[in-house]
């Protein structure tokens, strides 16, 4: 989960479980050479009660001597606007805050402080809800830049940590609320399981959900073989099949298929459908022609020789442009509305000077890259190697789908290329295999403005 010399973004709500995770990785932080920055979300719920968890993070930052981000954004407002639930949009809201300043700090990690019971929670209600397999895994100790170092510590665990510590922490109210699947099953299910079937019902959930796990892992090898050979094409805002191919193979594996190809255009949101939408999407396939509406803005179409996954969300159309970049210089990009200035730096002159991280601002050593560069909208098919990912390529549309950045945004978004490939997308992540060090020698800064000149 980390490697010496990380900076890391720790999610801190001011509850027992982020409180132990921050006294944790502080503890680490002189062994792993860690620069850690607190990131506290004011979402716009709990009134008086929310204003003290931001005053309570505060006085931790200060204490701890670590750094604190601290943001407010208007929750109720985005659901409204979004029609996603209470819960639903206040995770999607607060992974793009995490992952925005993860970018602008140039942090390697983002920690969150998920525990074994969140785990076993996880489970039970995407059991009830009918989930299938891959939900039951539970949530991924590791994705990406994200890691969960207490996700096999129980939330006993922590409270006997912070308190052999006298480490104070805040209770969340809407956390006792039977309103809320999670608390219900937090608070009334697995205490009567406890009490009446099991007394070591956690532990016997988390044994199983490791062993599902290491189960999907070896499921998905080969759904990933026979995915190919049903597939027809896929672009951004679609995935189309062969209906008669899809039909010829085993219900399971056909619905896994159904499920991958809705997660490559809806991302992990996929994993909330229940067995109901993807038997309901599988049932298509009886009729010549058809078509439904799932959650997530995805439509499952029928055609006569086609199964076909799009997402109904239409994304804002702009002319595809490419300017070649003025080095030193500016470059005006007319179609997002912003300016481009490069300049151009020697390894003095860069160590001499500010080195803030800023999502306007990036760097790149000019030794790693061959001329001209260029901004361009973003094309079918891009990949790049995000900083912090150890190496790992993604394609441009899984970042985006991640990100949870709207469809309607993506195309707004420039890249810079090389012609050795995507050094940035413009405003969000570098490539690591452009990165600057301390035996570069000319170094490339380029700043964006918000506005053309």
């Amino acid at each position: 989960m980390l490697r010496y010399g990380d900076r890391v973004v720790v999610g801190v709500s001011a509850g027992p479980d982020s409180v132990c995770l921050l006294y944790i990785l502080n503890e680490l932080k002189e062994d792993y050479n860690l620069s850690l920055h607190i990131a506290h979300l004011h979402h716009g719920f709990r009134g008086s009660e929310a204003d003290e968890d931001v005053r309570f993070v505060q006085s931790l930052s200060k204490s701890l001597g670590i750094p604190a981000h601290i943001d407010h954004i208007d929750v109720p407002s985005y659901i409204k606007k979004t029609k996603l639930s209470k819960q639903a949009g206040a995770r999607e809201v607060r992974y793009r805050f995490f992952n925005r300043l993860a970018d602008d700090i140039g942090a390697d990690k983002i920690a969150l402080g998920h525990t074994a019971d969140d785990q076993a929670e996880t489970f039970l209600m995407r059991l009830l809800k009918g989930s299938g397999l891959h939900g039951l895994t539970g949530i991924s100790p590791v994705r990406d830049r994200i890691i969960r170092p207490l996700i096999d510590i129980s939330s006993d665990e922590i409270k006997e940590y912070l308190s052999e510590r006298d480490i104070r922490y805040r209770i969340d109210s809407s956390n006792l609320s039977l309103v809320y699947l999670r608390n219900k099953i937090r608070l009334e299910l697995i205490p009567y399981l406890a009490k009446e079937y099991n007394p070591n019902i956690m532990d016997t959930l988390i044994r199983n959900l490791k062993i599902l796990r290491e189960e999907d892992i070896f499921l998905n090898g080969f759904v990933d073989r026979t995915y190919s050979q049903v597939l027809v094409s896929t672009s951004e805002d679609s995935v189309i099949l062969d209906s008669s191919k899809l039909t010829s193979i085993t219900l399971p594996v056909r619905r896994r298929v159904i499920r991958r190809a809705i997660y490559s255009v809806s991302g992990e949101m996929a994993i909330t459908l229940s067995y109901k939408h993807v038997e309901d999407s599988l049932a298509l396939l009886d009729n010549d022609r058809g078509e439904i509406h799932l959650p997530c803005g995805i439509v499952v179409r029928k055609e006569r020789k086609t199964f076909g996954i799009y997402s109904r969300l239409e994304e804002e159309a702009i002319p595809q442009y490419t300017y070649n970049i003025n080095i030193p210089g500016e470059t005006v990009i007319p179609e997002t509305g912003i300016t481009i200035s490069s300049t151009i730096l020697d390894a003095a002159s860069y160590k001499k000077g500010e080195k803030a991280h800023d999502n306007n601002k990036a760097i790149f050593d000019m030794g790693k890259f061959s001329l001209p560069l260029i901004v361009r909208d973003r094309r079918s098919g891009d990949l790049f190697y995000p900083k912090g990912m150890m190496g790992n390529k993604k394609k441009v549309k899984k970042y985006f789908i991640d990100l949870k950045i709207p469809r309607s945004e993506r195309s707004m978004i420039p890249v810079l290329v090389a012609p050795e490939g995507i050094l940035w997308i413009i405003g969000y992540r570098t490539d690591e295999r452009f990165v600057v060090t301390d035996t570069s020698e000319r170094i490339l800064q380029i700043t964006v403005f918000k506005k053309a000149a």
